[in-house]
């Protein structure tokens, strides 16, 4: 098996309603590395952002406050957020509606 072979990077548009919103499914032979997290809450509230049960970040935003986290800087393609195999990338606002992008690969 090869060991840090990423796939490219990918980006995808979401709606996340408030509760646990699955943005990345799992797979069971992969990391899923978040390159770049980008959004905006509708509602003044927080955002967990979470890899299956484990909270990564929590961040408390104001109504239409964006929200930006990336790479490292000076760190190109480190991800900013990791999630082990067999664990989701998942994002729970407490209230209103985080619609966003977010950039990712997979490690195998």
């Amino acid at each position: 098996m090869l060991q840090d072979a990423h796939t490219a990077k990918t980006s995808i548009g979401f709606a996340a309603a408030p509760g646990t919103n699955t943005i990345i499914a799992a797979k069971p032979d992969a990391w899923i590395y978040v390159h770049e997290l980008m959004g905006d809450l509708s509602a003044t509230g927080s955002l967990t952002v979470k890899s299956g049960t484990n909270t990564l970040a929590i961040f408390a935003l104001d109504a239409g406050q964006g929200l930006t986290e990336s790479d490292e800087p000076g760190n190109d393609n480190v991800a900013r957020f990791k999630c082990p195999p067999n664990e989701a990338f998942i994002l729970v606002p407490t209230v209103g509606q985080f619609t966003g992008t977010v950039d990712y690969s997979y490690r195998y």
